[in-house]
């Protein structure tokens, strides 16, 4: 997918099943308040619903690779954009690290430097969401 990409990592003080876990069967404790329906499956849909910035929204996607615990592949489409060729591809990358995990994410498909940049921005603070709950 063309763009710019966003990249964020983050060390995690939990094992890679428990961070695999918080990103699959905990979503919507670490994805910004959004409900996130998938069975993490590849192939199967992935839907994020709920507000933001005081707007209803729902953001589809499909799980393309999942091989737990160290790599999950999503497509993200946002709102009216869910045509084919508008769409995001997300990317977890777990790799352990004594009794650690280091969780790297990136995603494609950003317009300009400076969207790439708002990107990165968020998805810190959904590793930190992450971290927080993987850590508890």
């Amino acid at each position: 997918m063309p763009g710019f990409i966003a990249r964020a990592d983050i060390e995690v003080d939990a094992s890679p099943e428990k961070v695999w876990d918080t990103i699959t069967k905990h979503a919507s404790e670490v994805n910004f308040g959004a409900t996130v329906d998938s069975d993490w499956k590849a192939g199967s849909p992935v839907v994020w619903h709920g507000e933001w910035e005081g707007k209803s929204f729902e953001d589809r996607g499909e799980v393309i690779e999942a091989i737990a615990p160290h790599r999950l592949v999503l497509t993200h489409s946002s709102g009216s954009s869910h045509a084919k060729g508008s769409e995001h591809r997300l990317t977890y990358e777990l790799a352990g690290r004594g009794a650690g995990t280091h969780l790297e994410f990136w995603q494609d498909g950003n317009a300009t430097p400076t969207a790439a940049g708002e990107s990165e921005s968020n998805w810190r603070k959904h590793l930190a969401a992450i971290k927080e709950r993987a850590e508890a």
